[in-house]
Formats: structure tokens, sequence, C-alpha cells
């Protein structure tokens, strides 16, 4: 089982100072076989040697349970050893006309979570060609919706994971404008970012941010399209042929000592229609591609 702080500042140290292996960080993100029911996907997982999934709330079925019992769940989870990283993802969550909104929906997720034991909600921002704010508004409401949030975290004992989105057109685009708005938020324990590397590729971005990385999602991108073309269902599983660089990316975080869970996360729909038993081998491949070449 993944150990993870839930916002207690001591136990977080204590998560940061044990050092882990790939072998039990790894996670696997429901968006690479959204049509397997959780506790089918939470067993595919197991089968893979993985030790923890993420839950999405953005599937063609929106419910982030998918409708099962938490309770089986939660006892297909200890069975096998597995633990729910994250659920993705409060979306728009830096829009101030949403904050109140937006505030209902964080604890409509929260109660979701606290069901099964996940202690982690992925924020994902403003990411739309319509916002109209400039860089400095952008940055002040990202500070007020952390700022909004944190009590939530405060008394859920959760935390919440902002990712960075590379586009162009994102509020949050760059892994440095979380962090900072973290550091001013006054709840700095209760934050951390996610590092995408589809993300950091599209962003460009050089520095990388180990001490403040809560979750690495991890994903493969071919050569053929211009980087102002790339969508997500470009996005695969890691090998040779990755354009992104996504084994330095991986090494630089490792070696500055991040310790987070390390989720697969191919967009992919071609990926998403392998079988199971090719999808196992595939990702046997990569992870061995990843960590051992």
């Amino acid at each position: 089982m993944i150990p993870y702080s839930h916002g207690d500042e001591k136990n977080y140290k204590s998560y940061k100072g044990e050092r882990m292996t790939h072998a039990n960080r790894l996670g696997l993100n429901r968006i690479i076989q959204p049509g397997l029911s959780i506790t089918e996907f939470i067993k595919f997982a197991a089968d893979c040697d993985f030790a923890g999934i993420e839950l999405r709330n953005d599937l063609e079925d929106s419910r982030v349970l998918g409708g099962e019992r938490a309770a089986d769940i939660i006892a297909v989870c200890h069975g096998l050893g597995i633990d729910i990283l994250t659920i993705n993802a409060l979306q728009r969550f830096n829009d101030p006309a949403l904050f109140e909104q937006k505030k209902e929906e964080l604890l409509l997720l929260m109660a979701e979570a606290e069901k099964v034991g996940c202690k982690n909600i992925v924020l994902c921002p403003v990411n739309d060609p319509k916002d109209a704010r400039g860089k400095e508004q952008q940055r002040e409401d990202l500070v007020q919706a952390l700022k909004t949030y944190g009590p939530l975290f405060e008394k859920k004992n959760m935390v919440g994971f902002i990712e960075p989105l590379g586009f162009p057109i994102c509020s949050v685009r760059y892994k440095q404008e979380a962090v900072a708005a973290i550091q001013n938020s006054g709840f700095d324990v209760l934050y951390r970012i996610v590092h995408d590397t589809f993300h950091h590729f599209l962003s460009e971005e050089k520095q990388v941010f180990p001490e403040w990385t809560g979750m690495v999602h991890i994903s493969g991108v071919y050569a053929g399209k211009k980087k102002d073309a790339i969508t997500d269902d470009d996005r695969v599983l890691v090998d040779a042929q990755d354009i992104m660089d996504n084994k330095n990316q991986i090494t630089r975080l490792l070696d500055g000592g991040c310790d987070a869970p390390i989720s697969f996360e191919p967009f992919s729909s071609s990926i998403q229609k392998l079988g199971l038993s090719e999808l196992k081998q595939k990702l046997t491949k990569s992870i061995h591609y990843i960590f051992n070449t």
C-alpha cells in the first residue's frame, strides 16, 4: 500500500522521508480502460503489479464510483493491496465566478473520496480560449482559489493536487505558477502539484519541483505532429519512440527526492481499445523501458 500524507505536516515529512521504489509506487489512471467497472479495473491493476489507481469523474459514466458500492470497492482494494490515489478532478477550480459552485462540487467529490479512503483531489485549472483575464489576474485568482478551498481540505484532512496544463491557453500553464500560489495561500501543507510529463513537454517549462510534487502522470507521444497540434488522443504508453523524454523527466524527479506515486495516464483511444492481455504486456514493457534501460 502506498503511504501518503493527508494534510498533516508531520505525516507528510515522514512520508517524504521514506524512499520508495518504482515497484511500490506505480498507479494506473482509469482513462486507460474506461470501459471496465472500478472493481474490474482494480483487479486488472493488481494483476499488472500496480499499487494504486486513480478514479475519474469525466468518463461516459461520470459517477466517481461508477454505481458500485463503496464497501465492495474497499473490499477489493484491501484484498489486493491497492490504494485509491486520487479522484480526478475538480474542473475550472480557479474561476472566481464559480468559487461558490466549486466549493459545493468539491464537497461532493470529498464525500465520494471518503467512502473509499481516498485522500487526494486533483484540481484542473481553466483551459479556455475565451478566458479574457490577464496573467496577473489569473495569478491572483489562483491564490484566492487555494485560500477558498483550503479550509475544506483542512477540515476533511485531504490534499489538493494542482495540475498545470501545458496548453498555451491554460490559466495555470506552469508548475512554477502553481508552487508560488501554494506558497502564498497560507495552506502550503494542503496542496501539492501534479507533474504530468505530457503537459511538461507542451509547456516547455525547464524546471521540475520534486519537493512539491504529489503525483506524477506519465504518458508518451510519438513523432509526426507539430507540438501545437498534439492532443490528448496522441498520448500513448511510453516506449523507445517517445519524443517527450519521459525517462529524463522521471529521473530528474527521482534524483530530486520525489517520492510521489507515478500513474500511467495514456488518453489515446488506441490504448483504450486494447485487450487486457495485450495492454498488460505493453504496460510491462513500458515500465521496463522507463526504469530498467
